[in-house]
């Protein structure tokens, strides 16, 4: 009996240090494959064992780099991420639990220019700096929300010759009664965008204060609502 405790407890040794030294190449390799914005996101080069490795990542046109390290909230396991990509810069935690999904203290650089070019006729410049505090989904569905999203100001071209210099922007990220609600406001605190998520819809309103900074439209009330959109939006699981 003694012997057979000892080779029990030898066996599971074993075991969790094969587990713990398992290289991240194989979890890549093993990955459903991800398509965030329609667009392929292709891991490889994977370096470390599986619980503090980096991998090469490519989306669209974009080449970088993803680190992650495994890192527990309370009961909660989640791995801390940190994303660089030439300017873009992004950093924080994602955790998971019996299949929500929650992300912590986000911290993110993103090159206007990098979203821009997926516009047609559009073009961008300047920086959106990202202040996540809390993102929760709970059943694809947003349960928790709160941060901020600032643009630094630039110049934002349309069309053929139409252009416009643009002020810093401020975006707040709050949880209403019905969901999460993102506002975007100019630089005298008016109110430029509303954009909302609500029985997985999501609907966008835009005032006229926002042609209004850019040059294209004069006179009227600058709380008027100038656009309107609803479409079905479903928040799938990441991987």
């Amino acid at each position: 009996m003694r012997w057979f405790a000892l080779g029990a407890v030898f066996v599971a040794s074993l075991v969790v240090f094969l587990v713990a030294l398992m290289p991240a190449a194989l979890v890549v390799d093993r990955i459903p494959a991800l398509r965030p914005g329609g667009a392929p996101l292709v891991l490889s080069d994977a370096r470390g064992p599986w619980w503090d490795a980096d991998v090469r990542a490519r989306w669209r046109d974009q080449q970088g780099r993803l680190s992650w390290r495994l890192d527990w909230h309370g009961l909660t396991p989640g791995v801390n991420l940190t994303l660089s990509a030439g300017d873009l810069r992004g950093r924080g935690w994602l955790g998971a639990a019996w299949g929500d999904w929650r992300l912590e203290q986000w911290r993110a650089q993103v090159p206007v220019a990098m979203v821009s070019r997926q516009v047609p006729q559009g073009d961008a410049d300047g920086t959106v700096s990202l202040s996540l505090l809390v993102l929760e989904l709970a059943d694809q569905n947003v349960v928790d929300a709160k941060g901020t999203l600032d643009y630094s100001g630039g110049t934002v071209r349309w069309g053929r010759d139409g252009s416009a210099r643009v002020p810093p922007l401020d975006g707040r990220l709050t949880m209403a009664e019905n969901g999460p609600r993102l506002t975007v406001t100019g630089p005298d605190n008016q109110q430029l965008v509303l954009a909302s998520l609500e029985n997985k819809t999501l609907s966008v309103q835009v005032r006229r204060a926002w042609p209004q900074l850019l040059g294209v439209s004069q006179g009227g009330d600058p709380s008027d609502v100038v656009f309107r959109m609803r479409r079905p939006l479903t928040l799938g699981r990441p991987g």
